[in-house]
């Protein structure tokens, strides 16, 4: 069995997941771990554009080549870095905002969408769209409104839409 990736060196100590068949193009840069200032980590290398600059260009938009205004995004947030096709989405900024998990690591909820209502002592689901706040109900549990907005968020922005990662109250994780 042939694996569906291969890993690309990346310096200083690590490594991208890839497609096989983007590995002999990609060999033929250094690739470099850039670390924003907000942490966020993406492999990046240089390359001479059509006008004779030297630029920085990440590996995903290395291999989907986007076009003006849109730029490659992962679609799934997790350790290491993971740059399959399969992965990876074109978007423009604002749609970008949309794959994106909660910002904010404090207030009520873990979860997008979500939040704790201490006056009806129920959790909110909501979401934003086109930069208005629609209200989606009110829920015993924070586990149920964050599936609300699971569902509703794939209506509205389709598979692009971030997933909050929900247990559903049957499923015992391990060590619980």
């Amino acid at each position: 069995m042939t694996e569906d990736w291969v890993y690309l060196p990346v310096r200083p100590n690590d490594q991208a997941k890839i497609d096989p068949d983007d590995f002999e193009r990609c060999m033929q840069h250094t690739w470099r771990v850039l670390v924003k200032a907000n942490g966020r980590r993406k492999v990046v290398t240089n390359i001479i554009d059509a006008d004779g600059r030297n630029r920085q260009i990440s590996l995903g938009q290395f291999l989907l080549s986007p076009g003006e205004g849109l730029m490659v995004y992962p679609r799934r947030f997790m350790r290491g870095f993971d740059y399959r096709k399969g992965n990876l989405v074109v978007c423009t900024m604002a749609e970008r905002q949309r794959l994106l998990p909660k910002m904010r690591k404090e207030g009520s909820s873990r979860f997008k969408g979500v939040s704790f209502i201490n006056s009806k002592n129920r959790w909110r689901a909501s979401i934003r769209v086109e930069g208005k706040l629609q209200i989606l109900g009110h829920f015993s549990s924070e586990q149920e409104a964050a599936q609300v907005y699971n569902r509703e968020a794939l209506k509205v922005f389709g598979n692009i839409a971030y997933q909050n990662q929900v247990h559903r109250p049957d499923e015992r994780r391990k060590g619980e």
